[in-house]
């Protein structure tokens, strides 16, 4: 029988999954939506999830992921892979990245692919899911952030926490059209918001920043968010230590005996 969760964490721009199914994995009780634009990272969570399945003796039924794209409207749209995939975006690189990103054009920003592909907002999918409340809202889409946020309607209300990315500011822009913090400001005081806490992404470069914010309703939302993400990447590349194969041999064990 499908459990009927009553709470929910987005991870938008899943990337290779391991962020969302970590994040099921330490909270059974809530399901895990995943949203990821390029296909191939799409075979890439296909293949964490059963390998962490398989080394843990246990299905995640908490768990989803859908090759959409989430923006502030539906449509079908472009969807720009760059060399590095982890860059790829639904937004045109800046004219300006020679200048503002010396050396990222031809190493990580070059375009090798385009796509068409669907964009959703989640005002429509949480409509469709019949989901009430967002427990957690983890947003990475390269420059398409805070349009993730403005596509949720009314519904951004019922955000409790999350993370999302931003430019430093409107120079530093690695997208075109790309929101800067100032425009993140505007935003979450607008929708009664907290920041808590602003980090850069990468301390080499302070050109982005990861804005992590709250709920001025303060909703009580407990739920487990740390966990070991270079775990996942040795999954992944099969290169687990020893260590990993006891703990998970344990964890096999464990859910044998609970399954019986």
């Amino acid at each position: 029988m499908k459990k009927n969760y009553q709470r929910h964490i987005f991870d938008v721009g899943a990337f290779n999954g391991t962020d969302g199914i970590a994040l099921a994995l330490k909270n059974s009780n809530i399901m895990v939506h995943a949203f990821e634009a390029n296909p191939e990272m799409i075979k890439k969570i296909r293949l964490l999830k059963n390998k962490i399945e398989k080394r843990i003796g246990k299905k995640i039924n908490n768990y989803s992921f859908y090759n959409y794209a989430v923006s502030n409207v539906s449509k079908i749209s472009t969807f720009y892979i760059a060399k590095n995939p982890t860059v790829s975006s639904l937004s045109k690189f800046s004219k300006n990245i020679d200048l503002t990103w010396p050396g990222y054009k031809d190493a990580h920003c070059h375009v090798v692919k385009k796509i068409k592909i669907k964009t959703i907002t989640l005002k429509e999918f949480c409509k469709k899911k019949s989901i009430k409340f967002i427990n957690y809202l983890h947003v990475d889409t390269q420059g398409n952030d805070l349009k993730v946020l403005k596509g949720l309607g009314p519904m951004i209300k019922k955000v409790q926490e999350g993370k999302i990315e931003s430019a430093i500011s409107d120079k530093l822009k690695l997208y075109e059209n790309n929101h800067s913090l100032k425009d993140v400001k505007i935003f979450f005081k607008k929708n009664n918001f907290l920041i808590k806490k602003i980090e850069f992404v990468d301390e080499n470069i302070k050109q982005e920043v990861n804005v992590h914010f709250e709920n001025k309703l303060n909703l009580k939302n407990y739920f487990k968010k740390n966990y070991n993400e270079r775990y996942f990447t040795r999954v992944l590349d099969n290169n687990t230590y020893i260590k990993d194969d006891i703990k998970d041999f344990f964890i096999r064990l464990i859910n044998k005996l609970y399954q019986k």
